[in-house]
């Protein structure tokens, strides 16, 4: 599966964690445990929060 990125950058990594948990909390309560988020850094260094399902091996 590939990442998602949302579509906003920030400029602080704890904000980036806020939404990274929140995105994380969101997709918990529909039910989705396999998800993996992460936080990750721009060449300009910005923050920005990426995420994907983890899919079954079929």
């Amino acid at each position: 599966m590939s990442w998602v990125y949302e579509a906003r950058l920030y400029d602080s990594k704890s904000v980036a964690s806020y939404v990274a948990m929140c995105v994380r909390d969101d997709h918990l309560l529909t039910g989705a445990s396999d998800l993996k988020v992460q936080v990750y850094r721009t060449k300009k260094g910005n923050y920005g929060v990426r995420y994907r399902k983890l899919d079954a091996v079929e």
